[in-house]
């Protein structure tokens, strides 16, 4: 009986799991990227209010808020110029994994090469025309700027097409990013489409025709839309051959109740991509001021696909400028519900600030997670406050600051005597995390304190970082390392090496599982089944110590072994080598001699096997 009653529960807890899922999504715009502290704000804000997934600006106005080769490569020009010596996704990634959030790259201006309005470039269109002038978009009257100041790129070309995926690749390569979601895959207007390659191309496979003058005939708009459902499809599939686990999705829109408005008014066919499989879901935009119209809207929307799972209605609370009363909002999600729609996105955050709470006390009341996802897809991630002193150990002499941090207060050390900080973590599974510290840059403060990141294999990695740079401010990403579950030492921060007078400023440190290298947490990546680090002690009493400590470990026995000492440079300063273990515990005495004050790393190395551990020498 107890059995039957525990399955029954287990199913229900099951069922509840799936019925909570729904997409709670929004988008980053360029307001909110102003400064490091406004888009965290932004973020803090919408995971205390249960959404779950942020749609990030990434390619904005003709340029990358990343650090770009593959635009480097292009244009001489790695960043967009307000965004020099920052990075928008790695930013946006830190703030939102510790939360639990998903973080998708959003390629808001898909085929927009340049704005007038903004850096315009050397012939006012922008960096990517300047390299490349024939990759501009026309009209039939030799037009190339749309009414609202943007010039498109050909949408026709490979070269083009092949120069956005390369920007998609590049972010799937380098970050641990949840979805890319595309923008702006689509034409301007059906007025577009003149320009001299395509004009080539459409005669080439029609007979020698010229493209119609008619800039809205059926035929036309039909070859058109098929062009882009072909590079949607490369873009898709070399998107998901690199990283299957991406979730790449998509924004167009649907005005009307009627009409498939997208595809009469922009040659977008997105239908075409849901029901071939070569979007993975959409966020379905009506700017609508009533919930009866959005409803109308949605049952049109059913009719297009032939899966609505991968359908996401989304609206403005700002459809016409004026924010909707939140009665209105709130029919909004509940015509979603009712219709069977998983989930909504809203635009955009920026217009949420002042309501999210109501939304969340109303409609987002308990948190739950995206539906393409899994409950525990982020939630692998555990901080360490500077103040909680079980996990952040100090050694020396540390000051209490009220130089606000990550918390209200933060802890400096000066230069002279030997002080460090050891962050232990609780890692919740096997697998690679990415590490990093709280930095909170003061001019007093040091250029080159010390970090250093230890592996569950006993690599130390060594970094150093600028504490008076204000681009270093926030989470700095230290190391992505591999860690094995377990309360264990991760961290170290230390004065050591710091110039005489300068300070260095202790704050938290986080981990956070890294899903483009752990997409399956049950994998053991490194393949280390047969270890089990917990099987082997490792610790120096007294500790710290001054003339002499001992070394206690255990070891298989009859495995020889080697000890191998590491100062914070991560220079070799002594080794112990050639020696055997017989009895499985294992005592080394080692004395000050060689040693100047400060802290030390030591390392036990065996076949296939090593482990680290600190000793402080204070003389």
């Amino acid at each position: 009986m107890k059995k039957i009653i525990c399955a029954n529960l287990i199913v229900l807890i099951l069922f509840s799991l799936l019925r909570s899922q729904e997409l709670r999504g929004t988008w980053i715009a360029r307001d909110q990227l102003g400064t490091k502290e406004a888009l965290a704000q932004a973020i803090d804000s919408l995971a205390a209010n249960n959404f779950n997934v942020i749609y990030v600006n990434a390619w904005s106005r003709g340029y990358p808020l990343w650090k770009s080769e593959v635009f480097y490569q292009h244009t001489g020009i790695y960043i967009d110029p307000a965004f020099v010596g920052r990075d928008i996704l790695a930013e946006a990634i830190a703030e939102a994994h510790k939360h639990g959030l998903h973080v998708e790259a959003w390629f808001e201006y898909g085929f927009v090469g340049g704005y007038e309005l903004y850096y315009p470039g050397i012939n006012g269109k922008g960096p990517i025309f300047d390299a490349h002038p024939n990759w501009v978009a026309k009209r039939l009257d030799g037009g190339e700027k749309d009414n609202s100041n943007f010039y498109w790129m050909v949408q026709t070309r490979k070269d083009v097409q092949d120069f956005l995926i390369a920007l998609a690749l590049e972010i799937a390569r380098n970050y641990d990013i949840d979805g890319i979601e595309l923008d702006r895959i689509r034409y301007s207007s059906t007025q577009y489409g003149y320009d001299s390659y395509t004009d080539s191309l459409y005669r080439l496979e029609n007979n020698g025709n010229s493209p119609p003058t008619n800039y809205n005939d059926p035929q036309w708009i039909r070859w058109r839309a098929d062009k882009l459902n072909e590079f949607q499809a490369r873009i898709y599939d070399s998107l998901k051959t690199y990283n299957p686990k991406l979730n790449i999705s998509n924004a167009p829109s649907l005005y009307s109740s009627s009409q498939y408005t997208s595809y009469i008014n922009f040659c977008q066919d997105w239908a075409w991509w849901v029901n071939n499989n070569k979007i993975d879901n959409v966020q379905v935009q009506s700017y609508v001021g009533s919930a009866s119209s959005f409803a109308s809207i949605l049952d049109y929307l059913q009719t297009l696909i032939n899966d609505k799972t991968k359908a996401y209605p989304a609206f403005a609370v700002k459809s016409s400028g004026n924010l909707l009363p939140l009665t209105e909002i709130y029919q909004f999600i509940d015509v979603t519900r009712s219709k069977g729609f998983k989930g909504n996105s809203i635009w955009y955050s920026n217009d949420l600030r002042g309501i999210m709470r109501n939304i969340r006390d109303n409609r987002y009341a308990t948190k739950t997670y995206p539906p393409f996802s899994t409950p525990t897809w982020r939630e692998f991630k555990d901080i360490v406050l500077i103040s909680n002193q079980s996990k952040a150990i100090r050694y020396g002499n540390w000051t209490l600051s009220y130089v606000a941090g990550y918390e209200n207060t933060t802890l400096v050390a000066q230069s002279g005597d030997s002080a460090s900080i050891s962050y232990y973590f609780d890692v919740p599974v096997n697998g690679y995390y990415d590490v990093y510290a709280f930095i909170v840059p003061t001019p007093d403060q040091s250029t080159n304190v010390k970090y250093v990141v230890i592996d569950s294999a006993g690599h130390n990695i060594f970094v150093e970082v600028d504490q008076t740079n204000s681009l270093n401010r926030r989470w700095y990403k230290l190391a992505t390392v591999y860690l094995s579950k377990g309360r264990r030492l991760v961290g170290i921060l230390s004065n050591t090496g710091i110039s005489a007078g300068k300070k260095v400023r202790a704050d938290a440190m986080y981990i956070k599982l890294n899903r483009k290298l752990s997409p399956n947490v049950s994998t053991d990546v490194l393949e280390e089944k047969d270890l089990n680090y917990n099987d082997y002690e490792l610790h120096n009493f007294p500790n710290p110590f001054n003339s002499f400590t001992t070394i206690k470990f255990t070891f298989p026995q009859n495995k020889e072994y080697n000890l191998q000492f590491y100062n914070l440079l991560g220079q070799k300063v002594k080794e112990i080598s050639g020696l055997s273990s017989s009895t499985g515990i294992n005592y080394v005495n080692i004395d000050s001699t060689i040693f100047s004050s400060g802290v030390y790393f030591y390392t036990l190395r065996g076949d296939k096997f090593s482990k680290t551990s600190k000793l402080i020498v204070m003389k």
